[in-house]
């Protein structure tokens, strides 16, 4: 039976200026053992010869024996292979050969792009290792010549397994699985029958591996993001006369708003005619019915922190199982429409309980020993304060409330166009570091609820417990009293109360009991929630939230 290398590697092509395989620049080889050390900036960087498909460099380490960090790279560190550094091991003489073959290769081995290799010096041997023995020996490789080394393996149980290539019985030597990169993450493969035998192929010049039989070419995707930029647009959070919206992600190395960055134009017009609408293609090939690659859209507004768009998770697409066009659903920046954002001014206020609370690093907040705990948050004026320390965070100091407690309380205005989520965190001078509250992208996420008064009040938060309100919901109906009906709901603005009196019937929009208008209720858990008593004589009997 034949089986599947369980990975995914894709590159940028069709429709990106800089794409991975057509850089203009050279490429070099950095390095431990290159003059100079880890250098791809002109002047002085080392180049490799060759090309387009395959580089190389003659290397001499004076060391036999030798093992030695390498990487190939672009100018100026644009991009750089494999993600962790290669370790490459000299020959008798002292010297070895570097090869790196760049872009995606379809001849069914792994990893199927940018590959980075070296001359079998002679003097090495290779065993795998992995979840389908209990990671507990080593299967010896055998030379078969020209670098290239093979056995068999066999797998008791069908299924899944992650491995490693490495120099046999030891950890502290040559590791590595999904590439060539040097303790990096395990590679996997799938077997479908109990038992089965695959073959094992390490191909040491040429930078490749396979297991199993060799699988057939990779499909290849014509992947079409699309970004609405309306909101930005109207924000004035992105002009398209100086700015650029592009796509980075793990297809193309995360470049970021970078040279290599996909690129996204509204030229020409969106099929709608919709000119708000920016849009690009990225060839990215992976095999067949392979997950999904991560990805965001980025803006060189300098108005956009980090230049990434505002959400807490990445974005992903699924390949094809063939090859072909895959059009990808047209979304927001940010997944936000104009009633995402808060239609006023308001002064919001955080409040915080330190009380036994402990930094990550288990130190116990003290108030008599340490200053009052910060806050930072994409709420702030120029959104997240990136560096963590008592002078940039100086601002953002809180308050105790009441005096000698250990409840502190922090205001501030949130400006009208602010998004109504709030993500945020809190941090004190533990002496190690400020941002301490939790591991990095573990934030308090909340939103400003109700904006009718200009000004709004978050639920208590406990330093430490990251608490994550949901966008809207919890609508309940109570018991009819005295001609009235009881209506609560967790609301925000953008999000409003229907009724109908059939549910085959129209729904009825009551715009009132939008959060930009609301203000009745009292505050729970998940904040703000707003309450009504409904006239229960109005022949009402069916409600519904609606997000608009």
């Amino acid at each position: 039976m034949k089986t599947q290398l369980n990975k995914i590697a894709c590159i940028a092509g069709l429709a990106i200026a800089a794409a991975l395989p057509a850089l203009a620049q050279p490429y070099y080889i950095a390095g431990d053992n290159i003059t100079p050390n880890w250098t791809t900036i002109e002047p002085g960087a080392t180049p490799m010869s060759g090309g387009p498909t395959v580089y190389s460099i003659s290397l001499a380490t004076a060391t036999a024996g030798a093992y030695h960090q390498v990487k190939a790279a672009a100018s100026n560190w644009v991009s750089s292979w494999p993600n962790n550094n290669m370790l490459l091991k000299s020959d008798a003489n002292g010297s070895n050969t570097f090869y790196f073959f760049p872009g995606t290769i379809a001849d069914g081995w792994y990893p199927i792009a940018n590959r980075v290799g070296y001359a079998d010096p002679g003097n090495m041997s290779w065993g795998i290792i992995g979840a389908f023995n209990g990671w507990s020996t080593d299967v010896p490789l055998n030379s078969i010549g020209n670098g290239v080394y093979s056995n068999s393996i066999t797998v008791a149980t069908a299924g899944t397994y992650g491995f490693k290539f490495r120099t046999p019985g030891v950890w502290n030597e040559v590791r590595f699985g999904v590439d060539f990169g040097n303790d990096n993450s395990d590679g996997s493969f799938t077997t479908t029958n109990s038992p089965q035998t695959v073959p094992v192929r390490l191909d040491l010049p040429n930078g490749r591996y396979v297991i199993g039989d060799l699988a057939p070419p990779p499909v290849t995707n014509q992947v079409v993001f699309a970004v609405d930029m309306s909101v930005e647009l109207y924000r004035g959070t992105f002009d398209p006369a100086t700015d650029r919206v592009c796509v980075s992600g793990a297809f193309n190395g995360w470049p970021g708003t970078g040279p290599t960055a996909l690129t996204l134009t509204n030229v020409p017009t969106w099929p709608t005619g919709n000119t708000n609408i920016y849009y690009g293609t990225a060839t990215v090939i992976g095999a067949p019915s392979s997950f999904g690659s991560d990805y965001k859209f980025t803006d060189t507004n300098p108005n956009t922190p980090f230049g990434y768009e505002s959400r807490s998770q990445n974005r992903s697409f699924s390949l094809l199982a063939t090859s072909g066009t895959n059009q990808l659903p047209v979304v927001y920046w940010s997944d936000a429409t104009t009633n995402d954002y808060t239609a006023v001014d308001t002064l919001v206020t955080f409040s915080l309980n330190m009380a036994g609370r402990s930094s990550v690093s288990n130190v116990l907040f003290d108030p008599s020993i340490h200053s009052p705990p910060f806050i930072n948050g994409n709420f702030l004026t120029n959104s997240w304060v990136g560096t963590w320390n008592p002078i940039t965070l100086a601002p953002y100091a809180m308050t105790e409330s009441p005096s000698g407690s250990t409840n502190y309380v922090f205001s501030y205005m949130v400006p009208k166009g602010h998004l109504v989520r709030v993500q945020y965190k809190y941090g004190f001078d533990d002496s190690l570091s400020f941002d301490n509250e939790a591991p990095s992208g573990q934030d308090h996420v909340r939103y400003i609820r109700s904006t009718g008064t200009g000004a709004y009040s978050m639920p208590n938060d406990t330093f430490g417990i990251q608490y994550n309100e949901p966008s809207f919901g919890e609508l309940a109906i109570g018991t009819p009293t005295g001609g009235n009906t009881p209506i609560s709901w967790l609301g925000r603005p953008g999000v409003k109360l229907q009724s109908a009196s059939t549910l085959t019937g129209a729904w009825t929009d009551h715009n009132q009991t939008d959060g930009t208008n609301w203000t009745i209720g009292a505050s729970s858990t998940n904040g703000f929630k707003s309450s009504t008593n409904w006239p229960s004589s109005s022949g009402t009997r069916f409600f519904r939230l609606i997000k608009q």
